[in-house]
């Protein structure tokens, strides 16, 4: 029988403890022990919301350094088997400071309890025996009249220590909506319950539970101490409106709470206390705000082509659909390297927005306006889509470089390491400079300057993405491609088209033209009516007289299937532009970023600190050709959702 006991009490063990890691959990992680840990350290105190998510992420790491430091370990952020076991022992300090002790359940008795073990209890005489009444004075009375002002019994703060007949009202009013004895006098249950965590307001409402609507002292500390915080650029008000609602949900969703825009007493002390972040160390996420000049795209190939086989791929940034007027339309022909080309008349760009469609266009991977900027980017670059894109493009034999004069994604950098092959990791490799990007008119400078194009005597084959400022204003292109302030937007769009003539025209000097794919649209188009893109593609061995139309309904969501069936590869996740033909009915959504104050509060930038320019998401739905799209735009036909943090 005892053996039996025996081996019931270390089953009961090894159900109460998960199961010992073998290897170490560490950020990046994630799992049913990532999430009983998680569990764990909220029991603790090292969390103050309810766990989400099981991800080992940035904030978790903090939390076990805050951990280990209150342990007397080094602050690794790591947890390792040994610290694994504190963690689930009784002996671990908890954030109080205090060691963890298991609460002790007792059953009810069946015997009377033997005189060394009893029980000490509170009897109903001595809970109603008065400890604090009209006319005392004192500390301990300071103490009670500043608790009734926090719960919101007072509307000023206090400035005496009297036990006074406003105090005597002040109490009857808690007793009255606590459920208690109305006496006006202080004694042990109503003073239990007046420092406890469930003592309720005047309103009912838990002590220090602040919500849309609430009004008074302490609504205006929270503003003026979220203002200090960065998520308010003004605190004057004392009342919890719609916008606040909004700036509390961004501070939870940065700090690891359950967003419901609630500020609960717990939250309440998390925000005014030194652990709170202000608003911007977490805008960006830890990747960007400390390693966010580490890494650097590269310029060095820019002008380089491959012996092995090409793919190169203009961004003309900017260039809507509409903008093919006959002056333009007719400069470009005129320019005589687009004959070749096939002209797709109908292309959706899927987003209106450098950030959002060019990272789209790379990895595949829809945008979630519910996401922080950084979060999108993280799990673009790291989505199964974008890893089976560049793992794909790496084992064709190509090697793939994106140019543009700034990043990406101004931070998403450290994701795109090991998929963009001209990016450089100052961290790792601290010795190579990178060569500038040219993107404006100083991009036919440079290539006139050094005579056109390199030829790579290399086995790898490239795929060049070149972004160029495009049909973006202010104009500083003339027709030639050179600069010229005060430009129009034709001779703008021209002249861009001539800087990649040019490069076309120096393509074939370098005898690698005809094998090679050839593409050439936007990222986006006008954000105004004028939606659509441009596309032209020639594939190897293609030639005309003159560039051919063709009217299919094609997408930037086709992108990634394009690029990977010119390599000779399958993509599982979409279609390529060749998957559609003139005539077929394709319904498309076009999104685009909004501003309106009506229907939702402004959010901050993902690029500085402040307070952005959108805070709303458009999404247009269409079937048909770019006419369409704008019959919606015109409308006012779309669907819209809140951003939870605006690109600019």
């Amino acid at each position: 029988m005892k053996r039996f006991f025996l081996l019931l009490m270390i089953l009961c063990v090894l159900l109460s403890v998960p199961a010992l890691a073998e290897t170490v959990y560490k950020q990046g992680d994630k799992g049913d022990e990532v999430m009983a840990l998680k569990e764990r350290m909220l029991e603790l105190g090292y969390y103050n919301g309810a766990i989400s998510h099981n991800v080992f992420n940035d904030t978790m790491t903090e939390r076990v350094k805050q951990l280990q430091k209150a342990n007397g370990l080094q602050q690794t952020g790591v947890v390792d088997e040994a610290l694994y076991e504190l963690i689930f022992s009784d002996s671990v300090i908890m954030k109080n400071g205090q060691p963890y002790k298991q609460p002790v359940v007792v059953a009810a008795a069946t015997e009377a309890p033997q005189a060394e073990t009893a029980a000490v209890t509170v009897t109903a005489s001595q809970a109603s025996k008065v400890l604090y009444r009209e006319g005392d004075s004192g500390n301990e009375v300071l103490a009670i009249k500043q608790r009734l002002y926090e719960l919101g019994y007072y509307n000023t703060a206090i400035n005496n220590s009297a036990y006074n007949a406003s105090a005597t009202e002040r109490v009857q009013q808690f007793q009255l909506s606590n459920g208690l004895s109305v006496t006006g006098t202080v004694d042990q249950a109503t003073y239990d319950k007046l420092f406890s965590s469930s003592a309720k307001g005047p309103g009912g409402a838990v002590a220090g539970t602040l919500k849309e609507g609430s009004s008074g002292t302490f609504v205006g500390k929270l503003r003026a101490r979220m203002a200090e915080l960065g998520y308010f650029d003004s605190a004057n008000s004392s009342t919890f409106d719609a916008t606040m609602t909004q700036r509390v949900m961004l501070l939870q969703q940065m700090n690891g709470f359950t967003v419901n825009g609630i500020v609960s007493p717990a939250l309440y002390d998390y925000i005014m206390s030194d652990e709170c972040t202000y608003c911007g160390m977490h805008v960006n996420p830890e990747y960007n705000a400390e390693n966010r000049f580490y890494y650097v795209l590269d310029g060095e190939k820019e002008y380089s082509v491959s012996k092995s086989g090409n793919v190169v791929i203009f961004i003309v940034d900017y260039f809507a659909n509409n903008y093919m007027n006959a002056t333009v339309e007719n400069n470009i022909r005129t320019l005589g390297q687009f004959n070749d080309f096939t002209y797709y008349n109908n292309c959706d760009p899927r987003y209106i927005g450098t950030y959002p469609s060019v990272t789209h266009m790379l990895t595949g991977y829809e945008y979630d306006p519910s996401l922080l900027v950084g979060q999108f980017f993280e799990k673009a670059w790291t989505s199964d889509r974008a890893n089976y894109i560049f793992n794909t493009i790496h084992d064709k034999g190509y090697e793939f470089r994106y140019y543009y004069y700034t990043s990406i994604s101004d931070g998403a950098m450290s994701w795109a390491v090991g998929k963009l092959d001209n990016l450089l990791d100052y961290k790792n490799n601290p010795v190579k400079v990178a060569d500038p990007i040219y993107s404006y008119t100083d991009f036919l400078d440079q290539l006139k300057a050094r005579g056109g194009l390199t030829l790579d005597d290399t086995d790898k084959k490239y795929i060049q993405m070149i972004h160029l400022r495009g049909a973006h204003a202010p104009y500083s292109s003339d027709v030639n491609g050179n600069y010229k302030a005060n430009a129009s937007r034709d001779e703008n769009i021209t002249g861009y088209m001539t800087m990649v003539a040019n490069y076309i025209a120096a393509m074939k000097k370098a005898g690698v033209y005809d094998d090679s794919t050839i593409i050439i649209t936007a990222d986006h188009g006008d954000k105004q009516a004028n939606m659509q893109v441009v596309y032209w593609i020639k594939q190897p061995g293609e030639h005309h007289s003159e560039w051919a139309v063709n009217s299919a309904p094609i997408s930037h969501c086709d992108f990634p299937g394009t690029i990977l069936s010119v390599i000779g590869a399958e993509y599982p996740y979409g279609d390529s532009i060749f998957d559609w033909a003139p005539g077929e009915s394709r319904t498309r959504q076009c999104s685009v970023v909004g501003r309106d104050l009506n229907i939702y509060s402004l959010v901050t930038c993902y690029s500085d600190l402040g307070l952005g320019s959108h805070n709303l998401w458009q999404t247009y739905t269409y079937t048909g050709t770019g006419k369409d799209l704008q019959k919606e735009y015109n409308r006012g036909s779309y669907v819209y959702e809140p951003l939870a943090q605006s690109f600019n």
